[in-house]
This record gives structure tokens, C-alpha cells and sequence, in this order.
């Protein structure tokens, strides 16, 4: 279940433009996550790993994104056969990369709070 953030302070953006987002994924066992999102993941979009968490930088409509998101975090949990959870942030919106980390990670903390096998987006 992706948890939104409040429409007010969602990106202001016309509708059906691609955004870059960042989707920042904890899970017990990242070495067998990885290779399941590079299977599941366009040509386009990135995976890379910040410790023992897994960085994936999407290219997706802000409509799609909840879904997309959801459906990479079933791919982990079934890769793993172990909860995970995830934070996502808008990345191309004039802030630096260790800030869209940081608010990724906001975002995974409130998902892993609210018990796991969930996303949360950082406005």
C-alpha cells in the first residue's frame, strides 16, 4: 500500500510529464533484491546501492508512480521471501542528491513505523 503525500504539497506539474523520482528500498537482503529489480526495471532507470539499501532512479509519470513503486516492492519481498519497505522523492525538483536520499529515507523510516511492505512518498 503506497501512503501519498497531502495534494497540496504534491509537485505541481502538467499532468501525464515524466518525472524522475528516486525510490529508496530497505530490505534484510539486498544481494538478492538487486538482481530482481534490474529484471523488473526499464532500460532507462537506475539501480544502484547506498550501503545496505538499494537506490533505484525512475523515469514515470506521477500517476504511475504509486503503482510502479508498489509492484517493485512486491518484486523485493518475493526475491527475499522478507519484508521490506521503501520512501520515494522527487528528484528533479532543485534539490541536491544527498537531500532526495534524505527524504527518501524519511519516507522509508514512516514505511518501516507503520510495520513494513509499504512506500511512502516524501512531498
Amino acid at each position: 500500500m503506497t501512503l501519498l503525500e497531502h495534494p497540496v504539497l504534491a509537485p505541481s506539474r502538467a499532468p501525464g510529464t515524466v518525472l524522475s523520482w528516486v525510490l529508496l528500498v530497505s530490505t534484510p537482503d539486498p544481494d538478492a533484491a538487486a538482481p530482481a529489480l534490474r529484471r523488473e526495471t526499464r532500460l532507462g532507470d537506475h539501480v544502484d546501492r547506498d550501503g545496505d539499501d538499494l537506490v533505484l532512479t525512475l523515469a514515470v509519470r506521477a500517476a504511475d508512480l504509486d503503482a510502479l513503486a508498489d509492484r517493485l516492492l512486491t518484486v523485493v519481498e518475493r526475491a527475499t521471501g522478507r519484508p521490506a519497505a521503501a520512501g520515494v522523492c522527487l528528484a528533479d525538483s532543485g534539490l541536491t542528491d544527498p537531500e532526495v536520499l534524505r527524504r527518501a529515507r524519511a519516507g522509508m523510516a514512516v514505511a518501516w513505523a507503520c510495520g513494513g511492505s509499504r512506500v511512502v512518498r516524501h512531498p
